[in-house]
Order: C-alpha cells, then structure tokens, then sequence
C-alpha cells in the first residue's frame, strides 16, 4: 500500500513549513577544483575549438569571421561585432553557446552542422564553472620544449615506492600508521590532539557502512557489544570482509572510476541504445573484489583479458567493460579518448587527455605520448560474436600520427606505441617501454601493473583510504601531476602503497586501515580542533560523513525488511513503484536520461571517469525523504513490523498481566527505534514519540503521486492538430515506452517515449502523445523547451492540445526553441495532450521535449509537474492515503540525521 504523508496544515498554511524545510537545509554545492576546471578545458573543452572554430576564427589561420577570434581566453571574452563570445558563469549570456545550439536562426555556428548534445553540454559545463580558459594571445600552445623542461625526478610522485623509515614514537600506538600520524602531531605546535576511540556501537555501525554499504540490526549490534573476546573487533572485520556485501559495497566504488553506464549514450533513431552485456562487467567487479582477487590481476583482466583469457574460460573477458562500457561517441575519436582517459587517470592518477592538442601545461606528457596510447586504443576493436560482448580484440595494429593542434585532418609525426615519458628512465633501452604485441594493451598492462609503476600503489590505495577515512590524503584523487603537492602525512601514503606492494591484495589493505585507531576515533569536533585542522588532514578525528545515494536506499530497504540478497544479475529500473528489492548497485544506469534522485544524492556521472563523488546539501534532498513514495512505503513497512513483533510478543505474555494498552504504545515506540536505529529510544525519545501516538489523526486529501497524472501513448491528429484517440503503450524497456509490435519493424519500429523526448511512427496516426491529466478544477501554466536535433530531415511538428482545442503548436526542424508560459484552465480529469507526429517524412525525426506543469487548484492545490523527473515505467499506484501516527514516527526517523548520516 502506498501512502502519502499528511500533515495537518491547511493547503495556504503549508507553505510556510516547505519554506522552514527549505532554510534550514544549507546549501553547499559541491565544486569542481580550479585544476580539475583547467583539465576539463584542456582535455575537452580545447578540442571542440580546434576541430569545430579554429578554420574561421584564430590566429594561425588568419581568419576572423565576424571579427570574432576563438584562439585565446581574451578574444572570446572580447568577442567580435556581436558582443562577448564568453561570458564566464553564464552560458545563457554567452553568445557561443547560442550559435552551436542553433537557437537563433541568423547565428548558427559551426556552418557545416550542428554539434552532438553531448558536445554543447561540454561547452555548457565549461561557461557555467567560470569559463576556466589558459590560452594567452602569444599563442595557445607551450613551446615544444617545456614538457622536458619538467624533470620527473624532481616530484615525489613519480619517485619509486619504498617503504618509509620506521616512526620514531612507537610506542603505545596500534600500527606504524598511528605512529606516523602520532610523529607529525608532535611536529606541531598547535597542541592538536587525537579524539578518544569511538562508542563501541558508532563503530559498528561505520564499518557496516564501509564494508558492506548496510547498517547492522539491533541484534547484530547486541551481539558485538555483549562479546566480551579482545579480539571481537578483529573479528568483526573479518566476517563483514568475507560477506558477499563487501564486493558489493567495493565494486561500486570501482564503477565510479570506470564510468560504468548500461546504455552507449546519445544515439540516432532507431539504433540499440542498450550497452550488450554491461551488467556482467559489474557483476564481474563484484566477483572480483569477493574473491580478493590480486589488483594487479584486475588491471591486466581489464585491460587485456583477450590474450590472458581469451575463450573466456575463467570469465574474465567480461573485465574488458573498464574500457568498453564508456560512452560510444559517434566519432570514434572520442570514444578512443575515452579510453585514453579512463585508463590514464582512472590507474595512474595521470591527466593524458589533456595532451591531445598541445603538450600537457604542466605535467611531462608530451603530445606524442598521447598518440602513442591512441594508437593502441585504435588498434583494438569490439569482437563481433565473441565469447563475452565486451570482448575487444586486436585488429590492424599500427602506430598513429599526432594531430596537429588535436585536427584530425592535420597529421604530424609518427608516434611509436609506447609507455609515458614520465614514467620512463633514461638508462632502460627503448624497446623496454615500446607496446608492441598486438595492439599494446598487454605491455600497458604489464607497464601499469608492476611494482616498478610508482603510481598505480600510490593512486589505488588514496582511493580506498578516502572510502574509509573521509579525507584523501592526496586531495587531487585522479591527478598525482606535478600540481599535486605531496600528503602532509607522507609517510601515510607510503607505507600503504609499499605494503600493498607485497601481494595487491585489496582486503588485507582495506583491514590494515580499519584496525588502526585513525579509523576507529570519534568524530567530535571541537573549536579549537576546528581551528587548527579544518580539513582534517592530520587525521585526528574521524570524518563524519553522510551516506551516499546507494547506501540511503539500501538502507531503507534493510530497515523496512524489503531487501532481497541476490549478487548479480540483469539491472533493474528503480523507478518503479512498489521500488525493487534489489540493492541499488544494480540499478538500471541510463547515461542519457540519468534519474534526477541519482543527481540530487550526487551519484557519480556515467559519462566520464569520477575521480571523487561530490558532496552537496540541497533542499530536494530534504523533500526526497519528505514525499517520495519509497521512503513513505518504506515507513509503512516499518510501522507494520514494528506494531506485529508488539503483538506477536504480547501474544507471548497474555495472562501475565503485561500487555496493557500504555505498555503496547511504549513497546512499539521501542520497535520502530530498534528497527530503525538499531537502539532503544531514551527516556525523552520516548515520552515525545508516546505523546506524539496520542496526539488526533489529521483529516487531510491526500496529494496525487506525480507519476499517475502522466500517460504515455499514441494517437491519431486531425486535420485541426488535436487528438483524435488515444492508445497507451503496453511495451516498456529500457527506459522506453513503446508498441508491443515494435521488434517486428514495420511502422511501429520507430514510435516511443522517453524520459526526454521520442520519436513518433509514420503519418497522423502515429503521433506519440504524452499526455497529462488534470488532478482537479484549477488553472495551468506551461513552460519546457523541445529540440529536433538532427540536421537531416524535415522536421515534426509538435501540438499541444486539449479536446478539440489548440493550446499551442510549431513545426520545429533542425534546432531547439523554448516555448511558453501558456496559461489555461482545466476542470477535474481533463486530459492536456503533448503530441508530436512527422511531418510526411519519417527520417531523423527524434525529438527532444522538456514540459513543466504548474497547477494552482481552484482549492488551493499546488502541483508541480515535471515529464522528466516524473517519468517512469509500470508502477502499482496503490490507495493512497495520509500516514498513521506511527507511520509518521517512523517516517520521522528515517529522515533524523541519525538514519542519513553514518556517524
């Protein structure tokens, strides 16, 4: 049963409480560092403007079309007859970004067509992060010898791994990494001392969080505070380590890096947009992790399985996803970039991609390095037919030629298949670092995967001490670059990096950090402490942290007793109603059409390699656990178990005497504590929660879930644009509504709704129609924006309609537009129809289609509807109605900062 949450506010009074809710959550986005900023210009950002502006607008070619050059930050920011080009901060303002999306018909801009979404999105992201631009006018490129100029040698990086002296105060401290921790605190002269050890029942819960990605039950926290063993901790460790959830929990952590996604992304009409075989990848991290399978084993798989395993006996072909299951751009540079990228800072901690035009600004990675892994990665293939659909084979190895300023139609010189510069030495022959079998993949792998490759240790073991401690000790996760200053703790780095060294076991380095003191202190904070270590860099607390999306919603699954425990397996749509019993890391991940939850909870991006998730606080987290319907039927759940273990047990003591109606109260307030909390209410908790039972039951219309208003169909227009019938889709994949038939070809092959748009079927009796329904007598106000994005064809047009009457209507080809506000008023059940149909020719008609509803009921009802975050497969819309007393209670705990937050 799905319920909706009442409180007893009038409808006009609510909107003081939303506005209470809306204070009180504080804003602190997460940004990107200035250095990340400068390498999204210099490995995105740079590229575009060379391939798509350069011709017509720079120096070196003596063009200036409109007066207007793009080959340094100052002459975009200046522009040229029009106005700025740029306006850093504000992409709505900036003249460039109007001419590549074609909105304004006098300023299209690049002639020959427009740019791929993804590509505007890129130059979007870059003006709203402040236009991040290096380019000086005395040319946009470092000198031919400056990368030399950077001796690798002198930064600590790229300096072999050795296993730091031993700390020089010892004694009393758990490990050598409390000593070292302990050493530098003596160094200092702010008196900055170490937190006591956490409560016993905190640090149960944090390392359930950390290793498995689940809170523990009030039993299992009974049971390790009544085991009276000195070593219960220890083994603790061990048992959640051995847990099927620990792969679960890891992998997840891995697919971040690995930018997993079960879709290619952007593709045209008609094509499979399904990533074949994604979800094995992920079951194979999984696997992977479980088994401890050695590190360096797991970047040779990944990289190379095809001639490690090739008939895939082992069934480590699917380990190729790291590289396959990116982005498939449709230029096939792009996606070779990619690759480049993910396995340049995703292992290596090294930014590659941003020595695609020039030689990198800062770090020794000379264009030609660049190349001679671009080489490699166009040396490889998908194999048709193979024995695993991520399967890439060798095919046609051969070395590539730089691209002058990254211009495909440019060539320079040769460059050899080969290993980094900065990671090569002058004394070794050059055939050692040449990646010559096959396609190369193996010798990176072999290059990647030694103890000789001071990185890989270095860059690994920062990302799991972050997982586990909550502060990195190198801030800059995939770029250990010469901007990267070495840890204030060195030793830290270090001494994990050498011993990891020892056999790349992933368990026994992830027990090593948890059983030091560093992980088990409390995460008090006090002023002074504040003051003198903000960041927390020395390590003298812990980091209180907040759960990430996917440990919120298993949490809330575990707790409500509707988590089922099946490893692997095809991905699941989250978007359903009731939610699916699966844990979240085998949600269905479209890249195109990502669920704005996963945003709001700052879920990694599926389009490129995440160094590390951002953390932001903004109030549709706080109205996420206030209404959506999988923490309401999550509360439900609650609730129901709560009030039968009351009852089961009161069954237990009848003719007793207990089991009066004061005691069944308090017992069920201590049900939905334990259930929710793992822990037993104190006394004040509990005299607020009984008089909270007692207080009248709010008598209050409940609101409509925002998925019923919707409908997702097909319809005939007539000649006046209105729709004439109305066929809903019974077909839904992949993020897709479509006709059952649509397998068969024919004139259904096309037709489907998606989260953003659609394509419609041939003539007028194909349109596809999204259609809204009014949920009371009211007045609407809607404001979106549509976009034919090909270049080809001739366009759809695109009604909207209600009963015979038109709202609105355009022929929209080649561009995107805005539209509204168009205000109307509607009475109770009437249907507002979004129609969009071809316009006698059925080619590149793929549509996009953003509509926000604002709906004022004559009563006072305010509704807000949106066709993207509103969008949603089949769903059970069962009678809703407003939560119980005890509902709310356990509604109430589920979004306290005790439940959200780990510590």
């Amino acid at each position: 049963m799905i319920r909706r949450f009442g409180l007893a506010f009038p409808p006009r009074k609510a909107s003081w409480f939303l506005c209470y809710v809306l204070l009180v959550v504080a804003f602190a986005a997460g940004e990107t560092t200035a250095d990340e900023r400068l390498d999204f210009f210099e490995s995105k950002v740079r590229p575009l403007l060379v391939q798509h502006c350069y011709e017509c607008h720079s120096v070196e070619t003596g063009e200036s079309s409109g007066e207007l050059l793009v080959d340094t930050r100052e002459a975009l920011r200046s522009g040229g007859t029009r106005g700025p080009a740029v306006v850093p901060g504000e992409p709505e303002e900036s003249l460039l970004l109007r001419a590549v999306t074609y909105e304004d018909g006098e300023l299209e801009m690049p002639p020959e067509g427009r740019l791929e979404d993804e590509q505007i999105e890129v130059l979007r992201k870059w003006i709203e992060d402040g236009a991040v631009d290096p380019r000086e006018p005395d040319g946009d490129a470092p000198a031919e010898d400056e990368t030399a100029e950077v001796d690798p040698a002198d930064h600590w990086a790229f300096q072999k791994v050795h296993s730091p002296a031993a700390p020089r105060h010892a004694d009393g401290q758990s490990s050598r990494l409390d000593a070292f921790v302990a050493d530098h605190l003596r160094s200092r002269d702010d008196g900055l001392q170490v937190n006591p050890p956490a409560d016993p029942a905190t640090l149960v819960r944090r390392l359930y969080y950390d290793l498995t990605g689940l809170p523990p039950s009030r039993e299992q926290v009974d049971a390790y505070l009544d085991n009276s063993r000195p070593d219960a901790y220890e083994r603790l460790v061990d048992r959640l380590l051995a847990s099927p959830q620990f792969g679960e929990r890891f992998g997840r952590h891995w697919l971040d890096v690995a930018r997993y996604a079960d879709t290619v992304g952007y593709t045209l009409a008609g094509r499979e947009r399904r990533l074949a075989g994604s979800h094995q990848y992920r079951d194979w991290v999984i696997a992977a992790f479980n088994r401890d399978l050695p590190f360096d084993a797991m970047i040779r798989y990944q990289l190379a399985a095809d001639r490690l395993d090739p008939e895939n006996l082992d069934g480590h072909l699917d380990a190729m996803g790291f590289l396959t299951v990116g982005r498939r751009f449709l230029n096939r540079n792009d996606t070779i970039d990619d690759r480049i990228d993910v396995v340049s800072r995703g292992l290596l901690g090294l930014t590659v991609a941003c020595a695609r035009c020039h030689d990198h600004k800062f770090d020794p990675i000379p264009t030609v390095d660049y190349y001679a892994l671009y080489g490699v990665m166009r040396s490889s293939r998908l194999k048709e037919d193979g024995p695993s659909p991520l399967m890439l084979e060798d095919h046609k190895p051969s070395d590539a030629r730089v691209f002058i300023r990254g211009q495909a139609g440019n060539r320079g010189e040769v460059a050899p298949r080969r290993f980094l510069t900065a990671l090569r030495t002058p004394a070794e022959p050059a055939q050692h670092w040449q990646l010559k079998t096959g396609s190369g993949r193996l010798d990176l792998a072999e290059k990647i995967a030694t103890t000789e490759n001071p990185l890989t240790g270095r860059v690994f073991v920062n990302r799991v001490w972050t997982h586990l401690i909550g502060t990195p000790l190198v801030n800059t996760p995939s770029d250990f670059g010469v901007r990267s200053p070495q840890p204030q703790i060195p030793e830290l780095l270090e001494d994990l990096a050498a011993d990891f060294y020892r056999d790349w076991s992933v368990k026994r380095l992830v027990r090593r950090i948890v059983m030091t003191d560093i992980y088990r202190r409390s995460s008090h904070t006090s002023p002074a402490a504040l003051q003198a270590d903000p960041e927390n860099e020395c390590f003298a607390r812990a980091t209180r942290r907040r759960r990430d999306f996917e440990s919120l919603r298993d949490a809330l699954l575990v707790v409500s007793k509707h988590l089922r425990s099946q490893v692997g397996g095809e991905p699941v749509d989250l978007q359903g109603t009731p939610t699916p019993p699966r844990r979240t890391v085998y949600a269905f991940i479209d890249r195109q059409n990502l669920p704005g939850v996963f945003r709001i909870f700052d879920f990694a991006s599926p389009d490129a390699h995440t160094p590390r998730r951002p953390y932001t606080t903004v109030p549709q987290q706080a109205l996420f656990m206030m209404n959506d319907p999988t923490v309401l039927a999550a509360a439900g759940r609650v609730a129901d178990f709560a009030q039968r273990s009351v009852e089961t047990s009161s069954a237990g003591t009848e003719g007793s005497g207990a089991g009066t109606g004061g005691d069944a109260e308090t017992e069920l307030v201590r049900a939905i504590y334990e259930t929710v909390l793992a822990r037993a209410p104190s006394e004040t908790e509990l005299r607020t929660a009984l008089a909270f039972l007692e207080l009248p039951q709010s008598e209050m219309e409940p609101l409509p879930d925002p998925r019923a208003l919707w409908q997702y169909g097909f319809s005939t227009v007539g000649e006046d644009l209105t729709a004439k019938s109305f066929e809903p889709f019974t077909h839904y994949h992949d993020g897709r509504w479509q006709h059952p038939d649509f397998a068969k070809g024919g004139k259904f092959r096309y037709l489907q709704l998606t989260r953003t748009g659609g394509h419609p079927g041939p003539g007028n009796d194909l349109a596809t129609n999204r259609r809204w329904t009014a949920p009371a007598d009211g007045r609407c106000r809607v404001i979106g924006t549509m976009e034919h994005p090909s270049m080809n064809g001739n366009g759809v047009q695109m009604t909207i309609a209600t009963e015979n009457r038109v709202l609105w209507q355009t022929h929209l080809a080649k561009r995107p537009r805005p539209y509204g506000p168009i205000t109307f008023r509607v009475r109770k059940g009437q249907a507002i129809d979004f129609l969009t149909s071809d316009k006698g020719d059925l080619n590149s008609d793929s549509f996009y289609w953003k509509i926000a509803i604002q709906f004022e009921g004559d009563h006072g009802e305010r509704i807000e509807s949106d066709s993207e975050s509103d969008f949603s497969g089949p769903w059970q819309q069962g009678e809703q109605q407003p939560l119980g007393r005890a509902e709310q209670l356990a509604h109430a705990l589920l979004m306290s900062n005790e439940f959200i937050f780990v510590d």
